[in-house]
């Protein structure tokens, strides 16, 4: 279980020396071959099987949950803006389907309408900017490391020039790909309402998303990875601290950066993020089988533990933890806190944030067209078939 704040491991040592050490580089042709055999015999493994999946809702019975009163404007807003981004009516639909608004007004049910359309716009840009380097259905990125990788620098060299203060050249910039520059829409609002602590954590957390997702697809072309190397490189592709770097933004408030930087929030963001990273993992397998994927946490525990159902179960197991060390830590920064009543209603703000993101992602993952659940998902355990 994972447990180590990888936020702090990033961001005191240098990215190419932590991928070293947490990844088997350079790659050998013959345990590239090795590794793809290995692949394609745990992928029949799981092919046809059907699962059961447990009761993820009955473990936030006691965790607010709603819709922010939005959510129609914001749905009208939503279409508009996806016909502009896509021509092709393919990809169109799958972005349509994948109901970007419901999963803004779930994850942020308390941001005014200004910004909870542009924290969905963030949503809307992770979705369709992990698609052009992880879907061979839409880009051919996901089979070109050259390239997918002048893209993930491309992207980087934009944002850092929304985000950083001294930059902040945004409209001057021209990029090559109209989703990379759909992030000026984003981070030019997020950079004027923050403080230059929460723009540089925005920076620091979108950094270590696509420093993970470079890692993702150079790890496909080698060994399969160990659960334990899967979790540590989720906690950034997940782009889960993405999403909580703007809940200050979302919440219209600032919180000490001691406090933000302190060892317990760190926890709390893991927490979170282990808790959002393995509820999707456990409801998008099948269509990670679908699309012949098994560098992720099921097929990974299903080799680990020798069926796809052991695999959904200990998942399970992961995510009962979670939730209850997240409780843990939340009670934790309460006490640390005391004192301060007026930091109090802040820190119970950002926890209740942070609440709201685990049970708006879940209640989305289980309606949203993006894992092809079906109707039985709206049971409190169904099944599915691999």
């Amino acid at each position: 279980m994972l447990r180590v704040s990888l936020f702090l491991i990033t961001r005191n040592h240098k990215m190419g020396l932590i991928l070293s050490k947490l990844f088997r580089w350079p790659f050998q042709p013959q345990a590239v071959h090795d590794s793809q055999a290995t692949r394609q015999k745990l992928l029949a493994s799981l092919q046809g099987a059907t699962v059961t999946i447990p009761n993820l809702r009955g473990l936030f019975n006691n965790w607010p949950q709603d819709v922010n009163p939005e959510v129609e404007r914001l749905d009208e807003d939503v279409q508009r803006k996806l016909e502009e981004l896509f021509s092709q009516e393919k990809r169109l639909r799958k972005m349509k389907a994948a109901k970007a608004a419901l999963f803004g007004a779930s994850w942020w049910p308390y941001a005014d309408f200004d910004t909870l359309r542009v924290a969905t716009y963030l949503s809307i840009w992770l979705f369709a900017w992990d698609d052009e380097t992880d879907s061979c259905e839409f880009s051919t990125l996901c089979t070109d490391l050259e390239k997918a990788t002048q893209f993930r620098a491309e992207t980087l060299n934009y944002i850092r020039n929304v985000l950083e203060p001294a930059k902040n050249t945004q409209h001057s910039l021209l990029a090559s790909n109209n989703i990379i520059s759909m992030f000026g829409e984003i981070g030019d609002p997020v950079f004027k309402a923050s403080t230059t602590a929460q723009a540089y954590s925005f920076l620091n957390e979108l950094e270590f998303f696509v420093n993970m997702t470079d890692v993702e697809q150079r790890c496909q072309m080698s060994e399969l990875p160990s659960v334990e190397e899967y979790q540590k490189r989720r906690m950034g592709s997940s782009a889960v601290g993405v999403c909580l770097a703007i809940t200050e933004y979302c919440y219209g408030m600032e919180i000490p950066e001691h406090v933000m930087r302190g060892e317990k929030m760190r926890l709390l963001w893991d927490e979170t993020n282990i808790i959002i990273s393995t509820s999707n993992d456990i409801l998008s397998i099948k269509k990670e089988i679908a699309q012949e994927q098994v560098d992720t946490l099921i097929p990974l525990l299903t080799q680990r533990h020798g069926s796809p159902q052991a695999a959904i179960d200990a998942a399970f197991e992961i995510l009962s933890a979670s939730v209850k060390s997240f409780e843990a830590v939340s009670k934790d920064l309460y006490a640390q806190y005391s004192e301060d009543q007026y930091l109090l209603l802040k820190l119970e703000k950002f926890i209740r944030g942070c609440r709201y993101a685990c049970t708006g992602n879940l209640n989305w993952s289980l309606c949203s067209g993006r894992y092809a659940l079906g109707d039985d998902s709206a049971n409190e355990t169904f099944q599915v078939t691999l």
